[in-house]
């Protein structure tokens, strides 16, 4: 587990995508870390991060290795963090997202944020009992609109379609878009400011 923290009131938990804690891992711990947050990021893969050619291995180590039921883990950092903060929230950008989704489902967490969790789709089923503000990327594997019509009156939940790509938001990855990045960021900024400082 990385910490990034000031004592603050606030916390939150990064969930990394199917590539580790990497180089936009840590940046972006950093920079929600000097916009007063307290930031932990558990290394899900339980090893070194890989590199974005490496995705068909990283994907394949994630499901044998790690899969979605490690919601239950975070679901205990979440429980121990509440003891020490006044606040505690779970950021998770793809596989990250959707373990973020599952997680939604209990009410420790304050508010949940996940950014392009595609296997969201696998646990419709879900009634998030916390705030849950989900950013889809338009062009992904699979029907996006179709997805979005199924949680977008869920209670709970807000829900935004982003012009991009999967991985939008990683600098780092082919598919990122500064611009779509920057809405995103807008939108995240827009909601801890709401719910949580």
């Amino acid at each position: 587990m990385q910490e990034y923290k000031n004592n603050n009131e606030v916390a939150i938990i990064m969930l990394h995508e199917i590539y580790g804690i990497n180089k936009f891992m840590e940046e972006i711990c950093k920079e929600y870390q000097a916009a007063g947050f307290d930031v932990f990021c558990p290394s899900l893969l339980k090893q070194g991060s890989f590199l974005y050619e490496d995705s068909s291995e990283a994907y394949r180590h994630f499901v044998d290795e790690v899969g979605f039921d490690i919601y239950k883990e975070i679901e205990l950092q979440i429980k121990q963090l509440k003891t020490s903060y006044k606040k505690v929230f779970v950021l998770g950008f793809s596989v990250g997202a959707t373990i973020a989704w599952r997680c939604s489902e209990n009410s420790l967490a304050d508010g949940i944020i996940c950014c392009y969790g595609s296997r969201i789709r696998d646990y419709l089923m879900f009634q998030p009992n916390c705030l849950t503000l989900v950013l889809f990327a338009e062009y992904d594997s699979f029907d996006v609109a179709e997805i979005i019509a199924q949680i977008k009156d869920k209670k709970n939940v807000e829900v935004f379609k982003l012009k991009a790509h999967h991985g939008f938001f990683d600098k780092y990855n082919r598919n990122y878009d500064e611009e779509q990045a920057q809405v995103a960021s807008g939108l995240i900024k827009k909601y801890l400011q709401k719910y949580g400082m």
